[in-house]
């Protein structure tokens, strides 16, 4: 019972990308899915991708204003 807890940082690798560098790769990345949901399932899935990302950019925010 004598074990003391030794907090420390973790390791983490340096890089030069940002956050919004990644997320851009993430975007280009979904680019082939969003184009072949709309072959496949015709452009009411891109009708349902917009409004999930428009919810997404609308919730965010709110979220934001409530905890400042």
């Amino acid at each position: 019972m004598n074990e003391k807890l030794i907090v420390s940082s973790s390791p983490h690798i340096r890089d030069k990308a940002t956050t919004a560098s990644i997320m851009q790769n993430v975007l280009i990345a979904l680019v082939p899915a969003v184009v072949a949901s709309v072959l496949i399932f015709g452009f009411r899935a891109l009708l349902l991708e917009v409004i999930c990302m428009a919810a997404c950019v609308l919730f965010e925010f709110l979220f934001e204003k409530a905890t400042k």
